[in-house]
């Protein structure tokens, strides 16, 4: 039963990239999402993210209305990570992945779920510890795509649930933890 649910869940991860990804193709060039990574960068993100209180941060909306980010993941600095409620888990590339030192071995990728581009095969993992700004999360429950499966990453329920609040308000996301 669980495994069924966390392949409905990869599914919808990797649904919502796959659309994230079209949407993006039509966007202006400045809207685009950057997925460029640097390693062990300083964990206040460049991209939209406010520290409110000593726990709380603001995302403001891009021009298509979505709330994307800079986030450490196991220490390593992703930048311009989607959030995305629709999401029950973080699903990382495969590069940004590695980039925060998770490499699957190819017997890992056994979870088989559907997208835009057809069928992937994706990795359960276990991330540390996710940093947006001052707001930390240990222990949130992944799934790493295939080399090129995805051309970005998705931040998910599995870390915004474990957070005190977050909400929409005056377009943008605020988190509190």
């Amino acid at each position: 039963m669980l495994w069924k649910q966390l392949s409905y869940a990869a599914v919808a991860v990797l649904v919502s990239a796959m659309a994230a990804k079209a949407l993006l193709r039509f966007a202006p060039r400045s809207a685009a999402v950057s997925t460029q990574r640097v390693e062990h960068s300083p964990a206040t993100p460049t991209r939209a993210a406010l520290p409110l209180r000593a726990n709380e941060i603001r995302i403001q909306a891009d021009s298509l209305g979505q709330f994307s980010t800079d986030v450490e993941i196991n220490g390593a600095r992703i930048h311009g990570m989607l959030v995305d409620t629709g999401a029950t888990l973080v699903a990382l590339s495969y590069e940004d992945a590695a980039a925060a030192g998770l490499f699957p071995a190819p017997a890992d990728y056994k979870h088989q779920v559907n997208t835009a581009n057809g069928a992937a095969h994706v990795a359960r993992a276990k991330l540390n510890d996710v940093r947006i700004g001052n707001i930390v999360v240990h222990g949130v429950d992944a799934v790493v795509g295939e080399r090129g499966a995805l051309s970005g990453s998705l931040l998910g329920m599995a870390f915004l649930s474990k957070l005190s609040r977050f909400s929409v308000e005056s377009g943008a996301l605020m988190l509190r933890q």
